[in-house]
């Protein structure tokens, strides 16, 4: 008797798609964690380039430094500084960045009201659109030694500002700019094919159509060089969420107030500074044939800027970048020593009705048998963990049908890893997604609106946004995942005071509307729980003089622990706010693992806005020894190398998910009594306290 094995793969690349986003073989990726390791590796990359640096931005800032020593900037070269330099050595610079002039997104990408004191982009339409000529000047960062904060971020300003100015009319020698707007049409029609009913109300479309992005990412290096530069050409690319942005740089450490990160303006100026808020993000480095991708997104882009007024932008006089370089093919690419891994570049486009990134999330879903972790931004896609549903659904039933038990059926484990919602119109789209995965308690004033008009309770019912709601939320949604052996854990990410810096800083206000929600309960509960504890004094008094001291004794201590979180009573000025012990640690990240085989990383988010309407770009791969490395190093860093996943199989990952529950639960423990987290972990239930907003956003 002859016995064989055989074993099988599942189909994981789109393959039908494959003619516009080819599959490419002989690629060697590297996974970076956060700014600090992302960015080192760029300007390295940069720094060793001999013929081109492209890059496609949603915003930049000349005046970060890529790699950081010293507590005050500059703290390291400028990334205008960098580029500029290499542009002088011959190396050709381009940088393609979005930029709409509307009243809503009056800015290039990254410059909003509140990043106004470090100016990293210039509002362009004081240019007036004119190509005002500049002849070739040289500029560098500011010598700021001994100045104070405040003249430090004035010095850091005029630098950006300046940079932009000179950039944007021709005056860096070989760095040129182009800008490209988002097309509201074309947005409407991409959300409509691939993802009707995703969006519910006419705010969500206004939003998504009229402040369209181009939210992409990805970096370039030496493609396609000239003979007389190729056999020392540096050819790599990145794709990544990182935003080539100061507030994105960020070490795996998540310092509570590292020196390392940019001064926040919201801190007071007399006190210890205050630096901005905790940054988690990732960056996926490329060599190999899916460099072709990478240039056949850029160099359309690029042919096709549409600039602002007549400036800064693709015009009938401009050479085609594409043209030059069409005679580079994959496999003329140089593959690196090593390379292993198959790649597939994915992107969200309107303009050419390209949906390949929602394609992919709903394929790789479809093939998990033992995990899912996603990490991402703006969790919002209600639609995505229904079809998981669906999809796990069928499968119990074949298993069944196939003479298997319920419980011979293993576990699908979903990790899911995100922040608070930026904005208060964020809540009913995260709410709605968590709730199908059985956390939607964790939105706590929201989900009693949701109950409540479940129940038809005219006092706690909410408005047509949470009636919205209601229509897809699932009436017992952990029952229901219970049966399906669907297991969930969704996290946020805090870092805690550990130098007890907080008592030295003074703000005017938190990092973010949820933390401002959560001061105001906390508040609103001590002043109940002080009145209960004074009446309770009082009435024991009547009885005891010695219960009455005891009473207030407890009464003053109780109020002593809960103050770290108060107002600074004495202080009369706006910033006069003294920060928690906890810290959030801001999500960016659009990461996802499936059964240590897949992953996926790039600029898109899991909202209907990332899915269908702005332009973004992602790369997938199949490579096992990849993810689980990735994996790995990601879960360990979260949670302790202890809880890391260990070699990926069911029962570990069970395991694992198991224990991050328990040790998010001490975490939250902890936090409440002002200890520090266990192991310097970062994971916390995800938690929520505000309510039904006026309006809601995609």
């Amino acid at each position: 008797m002859i016995k064989r094995r055989a074993k099988g793969s599942l189909q994981w690349f789109l393959e039908k798609d494959s003619k516009t986003h080819p599959i490419h073989d002989n690629n060697h990726l590297e996974f970076h964690i956060c700014g600090q390791d992302a960015f080192t590796a760029i300007e390295k990359d940069i720094r060793a380039a001999v013929s081109s640096i492209d890059l496609v931005l949603w915003g930049f800032d000349p005046g970060m430094e890529l790699v950081r020593k010293g507590n005050v900037w500059p703290r390291g070269t400028t990334y205008g500084d960098l580029l500029t330099a290499k542009a002088r050595e011959g190396v050709k610079v381009r940088l393609l960045v979005f930029y709409a002039h509307t009243p809503f997104v009056g800015w290039v990408p990254g410059y909003n009201i509140a990043s106004n004191l470090v100016n990293n982009v210039p509002d362009i339409g004081s240019l007036s659109g004119i190509p005002w000529p500049t002849l070739p000047t040289e500029l560098s960062a500011p010598d700021t030694v001994g100045k104070s904060a405040s003249e430090v971020m004035e010095l850091r300003q005029e630098y950006c500002r300046s940079w932009w100015r000179i950039a944007l009319r021709g005056g860096f020698t070989n760095l040129e700019i182009r800008l490209r707007k988002a097309y509201p049409d074309a947005i409407g029609k991409n959300v409509g094919k691939y993802l009707p009913g995703s969006v519910r109300t006419l705010t969500e479309a206004a939003g998504m159509m009229e402040i369209g992005t181009h939210h992409q990412k990805p970096i370039l290096i030496d493609y396609a060089p000239d003979k007389a530069n190729a056999t020392k050409a540096n050819s790599c690319g990145y794709v990544m969420g990182l935003n080539s942005v100061t507030d994105y740089w960020d070490t795996n450490e998540h310092r509570f107030n590292d020196p390392l990160r940019e001064y926040s303006p919201e801190g007071a100026f007399w006190t210890k500074p205050w630096r901005l808020k905790p940054y988690r993000d990732y960056a996926i480095r490329v060599q190999g044939e899916a460099l072709y991708s990478l240039n056949k997104n850029f160099v359309e882009g690029w042919d096709n800027a549409s600039g602002y007024g007549m400036a800064n932008g693709a015009s009938i006089f401009s050479s085609s970048l594409e043209k030059e370089r069409k005679s580079a093919h994959p496999k003329d690419l140089p593959v690196a020593r090593g390379a292993r891994c198959r790649a597939q570049v994915l992107r969200t486009f309107p303009e050419k009705e390209d949906a390949t990134i929602l394609k992919a999330y709903v394929l790789a879903a479809s093939n998990a048998v033992n995990y899912i972790y996603v990490e991402n931004q703006y969790f919002q896609l209600d639609g995505w963990p229904r079809m998981i549903k669906q999809l796990r659904e069928q499968y119990c039933q074949a298993m069944m049908q196939a003479g298997a038990k319920p419980a011979d059926i293993a576990p699908l484990n979903m990790f899911v890893v995100i922040p608070q919602p930026e904005r208060a119109e964020m809540v009913p789209n995260t709410y709605d997604t968590i709730n199908q995965l059985g956390q939607g308690r964790s939105i706590g004033a929201y989900d009693t609106l949701v109950q409540g008009r479940r129940k038809g309770d005219p006092k706690n019912s909410g408005g047509l946004i949470v009636k919205d709601s209601l229509k897809t939320a699932p009436a017992n949604p952990r029952a229901e995942l219970e049966a399906l052996g669907i297991k969930t854990v969704v996290a946020m990410l805090m870092t805690y005071d550990a130098g007890k810096e907080a008592e030295h800083i003074r703000i005017k206000k938190r990092d973010n509307d949820a933390q401002e929600a959560e001061a105001k309960a906390k508040a609103k509960a001590e002043e109940k729980a002080k009145a209960e504890a004074k009446a309770k004094a009082e009435a024991e008094a009547e009885a005891e003089a010695e219960a009455k001291n005891r009473a207030k004794n407890n009464t003053d201590a109780e109020v002593k622990k809960e103050k770290d979180d108060d107002l600074d009573t004495g202080n009369y000025s706006e910033y006069n706010v003294i920060p928690r012990s906890y810290r959030e640690i801001y999500i960016h990240s659009k990461l996802m693992f499936v059964d240590d085989v897949y992953t996926t990383l790039g600029s898109a988010n899991l909202n209907a806005r990332s899915m269908a309407g702005d332009s973004e770009l992602n790369i997938c791969t199949e490579e096992w020894a990849f993810t689980k490395a990735a994996r790995k190093r990601v879960w360990g860093n979260l949670a302790g190398k202890d809880l890391d996943g260990a070699e990926g199989t069911k029962k570990d990952v069970e395991t694992t998910r198991s224990s991050w529950l328990d040790l998010m639960d001490q975490n939250k423990k902890n936090k409440l009594a002002g200890h520090p987290p266990e192991n310097n972990s970062f994971i916390h239930p995800f938690e929520d306290p505000r309510g039904e907003p006026l309006v809601r956003l995609a």
